[in-house]
């Protein structure tokens, strides 16, 4: 994940100086990141995607629709700067025994689309910038996933927080 952000940061910092030139804004990982655990004045942003693993152990990889991103976003009260802090949760090989979580691998295009839809949402919570109607854009699925959503083996899962079959693919 580490070389993986700095791609996120990179087209971060391109898609919100589209919009806001002259703001500043930062993006870190936090893995300590938990959904609807919010600082106050801070706003929260959640996408699933698509993204491909590898285990590091018995080198399998496989593919899943259900990667939980999650983002907490503050905007700096009267000053042109924020923050965004990020979490992508893991999963873990369902074929080796005690496997570690691995971090998922996204194409460049998934990382533009979920960061596309955090910088709107940026100008919606934080800039309060009118969007009434304002439609996701879709992370798009490389392949057609067989089988279920592997909740044994999904860090977003065991810890009480993906969403599979309960929400929509987004939250506000």
């Amino acid at each position: 994940m580490d070389q993986d952000m700095e791609v996120w940061k990179q087209i971060f910092q391109e898609l919100i100086q589209e919009v806001k030139p002259w703001h500043k804004w930062t993006l870190r990982v936090d893995k300590d990141l938990l959904p609807n655990s919010l600082k106050l004045g801070w706003s929260q942003y959640q996408q699933w995607g698509f993204a491909r693993f590898q285990c590091s152990l018995c080198s399998r990889s496989w593919a899943s629709a259900q990667v939980h991103v999650l983002f907490h976003m503050h905007k700096t009260e009267g000053k042109p700067e924020g923050k965004v802090k990020m979490r992508v949760f893991a999963q873990r090989c369902r074929n080796c025994d005690q496997s570690p979580f691995e971090f998922p691998e996204f194409t460049k295009e998934n990382i533009s689309r979920i960061l596309n839809n955090l910088v709107f949402r940026i100008l919606k919570k934080c800039y309060r910038e009118g969007f009434k109607s304002m439609e996701e854009i879709p992370v798009i699925k490389e392949i057609t996933l067989e089988g279920p959503h592997d909740k044994n083996n999904c860090e977003a899962c065991l810890q009480g927080y993906c969403a599979q079959g309960v929400a929509p693919p987004w939250t506000p």
